[in-house]
């Protein structure tokens, strides 16, 4: 059973031309949902990402003077070194609170997949960057899939599925994956039969 791309975001092939050798061809072509936001893991991270990012605009209101208006306390007047030092924190907070869920849905919107007769493709097309990242089928150990309830899932090419903050320092690294694709069970099919005619 061949999976299809989702009809209302074709996906033109050139994009996978530069990337095949000679007689590979495509099988199936797909992108991340874009609707998918929260995963498993981040339900961990909102209560540390809401500590921090209060913890830091409280600070940095205190330290620069800026809290002493609010307050019955004298002022000590602006303090440059208070927002020197505080505004990073406050960035950060911010990035996990928000800023993470607009970064990802952004590079979704720039990551394409492609399943050829040979290899799994991770394409992403980025401020004139371009980053590529295959897997051969037939090499792979493992290859897991995670399913919602809607069908919409994540394959892992070699390794277990898990989110991006369960890998890097001490961890291995991530396996090349397929994240929040429509029909999960359908592409996996495809990809079992690929691996077993390869």
């Amino acid at each position: 059973m061949m999976a299809q791309t989702h009809v209302t975001d074709p996906i033109p092939l050139d994009i996978f031309a530069a990337e095949l050798s000679a007689g590979e061809r495509i099988r199936w072509t797909g992108r991340p949902n874009l609707s998918v936001i929260y995963h498993a893991e981040d339900w961990g991270m909102i209560p540390f990402s809401l500590l921090w990012g209060g913890f830091a605009i409280f600070w940095l209101l205190g330290a620069s003077g800026i809290w002493d208006i609010f307050t019955n306390k004298p002022s000590r007047g602006f303090q440059l070194f208070g927002i020197i030092w505080g505004t990073p924190f406050v960035l950060a907070g911010q990035y996990l609170i928000w800023g993470r869920f607009v970064h990802a849905r952004w590079k979704k919107k720039h990551t394409y997949y492609a399943l050829t007769d040979k290899r799994a493709l991770v394409v992403t097309d980025r401020w004139r960057r371009r980053t590529v990242s295959g897997a051969f089928l037939n090499s792979l150990p493992v290859i897991d899939k995670r399913v919602r309830t809607d069908g919409i899932g994540t394959i892992g090419f070699g390794g277990q599925v898990a989110g991006e903050w369960q890998w890097g320092k001490n961890n291995p690294p991530r396996p090349l994956t397929f994240e929040d694709i429509d029909d999960v069970d359908s592409v996996y099919q495809l990809v079992l039969h690929l691996k077993a005619a390869s």
